[in-house]
């Protein structure tokens, strides 16, 4: 059921994203009148197929469904078309008017990014509170001052709503190498500045945990016991779900990850809990069971799961009709620039080119927030839609992107380049797009295989 469920929500997400971008193609095509003989959601044989007429447009699904095309009269031989077809062939229209025609797809990319980043904020996600759990030692955050229980309220002067709030500021922060300030509320109930320095940061550290790992910042998960397995050593010691973990050896417990790292640097070894149970503080000593992890290290293990989050630990945010249009438009805007930089800083080194996602990964994050509910779904859909639209104006030939530098030069030099430059150029860029494929697979397969 997991694996036809991600299907599902890959499929629905790439056709839709292809049937968007196409639209904007074909749209603004027929309204500078240019005749559109196919539109096709997908590539190679295919499966379905539909048109009203012989002179009106071909619709098409075809069998290979990452990608899709609207072809046009006259985009490659309008100069061998009866002149009566001439005056709708692609290659007859202006520069001008053929750069709006390649513009489109990626347009039509981010304004549908706003659509769905506005029925995110219309149906709110709820979001872990951004308060601070744990601070490793050495990590940019204690170097900071930051401390367990800090409350994040705003960076440089954004507000934070919650910790994925938090999360993207951070990782925008970083790509750009900016230093920035955070407004926080001490657990003394002060509020306080704090400077972070993001410069010379290694490239592999911008990424999938780059909050945990570099920063050294976890959220504040309760250490509040949630269930307890039969037969573990939990449940021997009388361990009981709802009881709240107080310390371990003496030591004072802050949050769920300072519990679970003190019990697993104890594998096969005594330990005494100091726990509340039902109001009353109470001590028990126990032996931790010996397991290995996935990397074969030894851990400790009491056998307990961690409780649902109580309710003042989750924060969900909605809006109003206009402030959801402004949060959808705001947003797609960070999300563009943030992409832009992060291939800026891959090409120069800053940023580890491991970042970079194929089918198999866009496949996952799209099953994970399907099932996450709608408004998860729709986030996906728009980082993945911007990050379409981002990768489509890239200056590559077959890409949109190479079709608006074309019309650039011809309208800078007041004609086109020749058949010959533009066939070189298009299979350099063919070259190009390939490699950038194989290595997304690659980074998949790697990450498929990690432990």
């Amino acid at each position: 059921m997991g694996l036809l469920l991600t299907l599902l929500a890959f499929v629905i997400a790439i056709g839709l994203l292809i049937l968007v971008h196409e639209s904007g193609h074909f749209w603004v095509a027929r309204a500078m009148g240019v005749k559109v003989l196919r539109f096709s959601v997908g590539f190679g044989k295919p499966l379905l197929r539909w048109q009203r007429s012989p002179e009106d447009t071909e619709y098409v699904i075809a069998a290979f469904p990452l990608g899709g095309y609207v072809k046009m009269l006259g985009e490659q031989d309008g100069s061998e078309l009866p002149p009566e077809q001439r005056a709708r062939a692609y290659d007859q229209l202006p520069p001008a008017r053929r750069f709006l025609i390649a513009l489109a797809g990626p347009a039509a990319n981010f304004v549908l990014a706003v659509v769905a980043y506005t029925g995110v904020a219309l149906i709110g996600i709820p979001g872990l509170a951004p308060i601070v759990g744990t601070v490793s030692p050495g990590g940019l955050a204690q170097r900071a001052g930051l401390v367990a229980g800090d409350r994040i309220l705003a960076v440089d002067g954004h507000a934070v709503d919650t910790w994925e709030d938090l999360r993207m500021d951070l990782l925008a922060a970083a790509v750009s190498g900016e230093r920035l300030q955070l407004r926080v509320r001490s657990p003394g109930g002060r509020t306080e500045l704090r400077t972070l320095s993001l410069r010379k940061l290694p490239p592999d550290s911008v990424g999938p945990g780059f909050v945990e790992k570099t920063m050294g910042l976890g959220p504040y998960l309760p250490p509040v016991v949630g269930a307890v397995q039969t037969d573990s050593p939990a449940a021997k010691a009388g361990l009981q779900p709802g009881d709240r973990i107080l310390a371990v050896d003496g030591r004072p417990v802050f949050s769920w990850q300072d519990l679970a790292r003190r019990i697993e640097a104890h594998p096969h070894q005594r330990i005494l809990l100091r726990f509340q149970q039902r109001g009353v503080t109470q001590e028990r000593s126990l032996t931790t069971e010996y397991v290995l992890d996935a990397e074969g290290h030894p851990q400790g293990r009491i056998g307990i799961v961690m409780a649902p989050l109580p309710a003042d630990l989750i924060v969900r945010k909605e809006r109003g009709p206009l402030a959801a249009v402004v949060y959808g438009a705001r947003q797609t805007w960070t999300m563009s620039v943030l992409t832009v930089e992060m291939l800026g800083q891959m090409i120069s080194g800053r940023v580890s080119p491991s970042n970079i996602s194929g089918p198999i990964g866009i496949a996952e994050a799209a099953g994970a927030s399907f099932a996450a509910g709608l408004a998860p779904y729709l986030g996906f859909l728009a980082l993945i839609s911007i990050s379409l639209g981002v990768l489509n104006l890239l200056p590559i030939p077959v890409l949109d992107g190479g079709h608006l530098l074309f019309c650039t030069v011809e309208m800078v030099m007041g004609r086109p380049l020749s058949a010959a430059v533009v066939q070189k150029a298009q299979m350099i860029g063919i070259v190009l797009l390939l490699m950038l494929m194989s290595f997304a697979f690659y980074n998949d397969i790697l990450r498929l295989l990690k432990p």
